[in-house]
C-alpha cells in the first residue's frame, strides 16, 4: 500500500486513472483530504463502493496518531505528541497569531523532521534522547493535515510552515525538501511562507542555495564567537563560524534572499555588550534579521532566562550597531512548549 501523503495531486490523479477510475474520482479524493480534512474512506459520501474498496486495499491515509494534546490558556499555542507507526513519538506545535483584520491571521505549524536529534544543543530537550531516525516525507506532510483537522473547528488552516521542531532538517535534507514541495503544492502554501531552520550544516545551506528554492533560511546562531558556540551548538566544532558565514554569503549571492538568524538569549552567557559588537562584526554585509529568543529553561537546566531589562538592552545595542533585531513573541511556556519537553515527559 502506498501512503497518500507522499503523493502530489498529479500523482494521485495518475494513480487513480491507471487503476481504471475516472480522473474526477481522484479530484474528489483530494477534496476530501485537503479541503474537508476527512481521512476515513467510509465518510467520503460521494465515492462509489468499488472506488472505496480500491482505496481500502491500495492507499494508506493515516499513519500518525495524536496521543497527547496541550493547549495554552489563550488557545494560541497547541502542542501535539504524535505516535508514529513504529511506536516512536514526535512533537508538532500550532502557533496562532490573531489580528483584528482576519485576513492577516497567521496560523504557523512548527514541524518535526526527525525522531530526536544528534546535534545535542545543551539547552534543547530534544537532543537528550539522541537521534532515533529520520522522518519520511509523508510523515512530515501528514503533520499539516493533522493541524488543519484541528483548526477546522475555527474555520482556519495552516498558512505558515517552520521546520523548527524536533531534528536537524539538513541531516534529513532529501525527505525535508520533498515534504516542503508537497506541502507547497498540496496545501497551497507559498515558498516564502516555508522556513527551513538549521543549526549550521554548511553542506545543507550550500545545497539549498544551489537548488534556489526560495524558502526562508533560518540559522540557529546563538553566539558571536566559536568559543561560546562550540558549547551551545556542538556542530560548530565541525562547521565553525568562519565556514558558516562563508556559506551564508554564498547562499545570499545565489538566492538574493534575506537570512534569519535565531539567537537564544541566556543570562550571563551571550548577551554582554561585547557580544553585540562581535555579532555586528560577524554579520557585517549580510542582509539578515536577528530573532532574539529568551531561553525557555528546561527543568534542571543550567541556562537561565535573562531579566527583561537585559533582553531589551542587548536588542538596543545590536540595533545601534546596525542590526535588524526583534524579540520573538513567546508562546507555549505554560504547556512545555519548548521542543522535546512533552515527548521527554511522556517517555519517562
Amino acid at each position: 500500500m502506498i501512503n497518500f501523503f507522499k503523493l502530489s495531486k498529479e500523482d494521485v490523479i495518475k494513480k487513480i486513472t491507471a487503476a481504471g477510475f475516472p480522473a474526477f474520482r481522484g479530484k474528489q479524493l483530494i477534496d476530501w483530504i485537503y479541503n474537508k480534512n476527512v481521512f476515513e474512506v467510509e465518510s467520503m459520501t460521494n465515492l462509489d463502493k468499488s472506488f472505496k474498496e480500491y482505496l481500502d486495499n491500495n492507499i494508506k491515509f493515516v499513519t500518525l496518531e495524536t496521543i497527547k494534546l496541550n493547549e495554552d490558556e489563550k488557545g494560541d499555542t497547541i502542542k501535539f505528541l504524535l505516535l508514529l507507526g513504529d511506536r516512536n513519538t514526535v512533537e508538532m506545535v500550532i502557533m496562532r497569531y490573531k489580528d483584528k483584520d482576519s485576513s492577516k491571521n497567521r496560523n504557523t505549524l512548527c514541524l518535526s523532521s526527525q525522531v530526536g536529534c544528534k546535534v545535542k544543543c545543551p539547552f534543547c530537550a530534544t537532543g537528550t534522547s539522541g537521534l532515533v531516525r529520520n522522518l519520511k516525507a509523508e510523515e512530515i506532510v501528514q503533520q499539516v493535515s493533522i493541524a488543519n483537522a484541528y483548526l477546522k473547528q475555527f474555520d482556519a488552516k495552516i498558512n505558515n510552515i517552520v521546520f523548527m521542531g524536533m531534528g536537524e532538517p539538513f541531516y534529513n535534507i532529501d525527505e525535508v525538501l520533498h515534504a516542503a514541495l508537497l506541502i507547497k503544492e498540496n496545501y497551497e502554501i507559498s515558498n516564502r511562507k516555508i522556513t527551513i531552520s538549521t543549526s549550521g550544516i554548511v553542506d545543507g545551506i550550500k545545497e539549498l542555495a544551489n537548488k534556489d528554492l526560495k524558502y526562508v533560511l533560518a540559522i540557529s546562531l546563538h553566539a558571536p564567537t566559536d568559543r561560546i558556540r562550540d558549547y551551545l551548538v556542538p556542530v560548530n566544532k565541525k562547521y565553525p563560524l568562519n565556514e558558516l558565514i562563508k556559506a551564508c554569503r554564498y547562499y545570499q549571492l545565489k538566492t538574493k534572499k534575506r537570512i534569519t538568524f535565531e539567537y537564544i538569549m541566556i543570562d550571563s552567557m551571550n548577551i554582554w555588550p561585547d557580544d553585540a559588537r562581535q555579532l555586528a562584526n560577524l554579520l557585517k554585509g549580510i542582509d539578515c534579521h536577528i530573532n532574539g529568543i529568551p531561553v525557555n529553561s528546561v527543568s534542571g537546566s543550567e541556562f537561565k532566562r535573562p531579566k527583561k531589562k537585559d533582553i531589551y538592552s542587548f536588542k538596543k545595542l545590536c540595533e545601534e550597531y546596525g542590526l535588524s533585531f526583534s524579540i520573538r513573541e513567546e508562546k507555549g511556556t505554560d504547556i512545555d512548549g519548548a521542543c522535546g519537553q512533552l515527548r521527554n515527559k511522556e517517555r519517562k
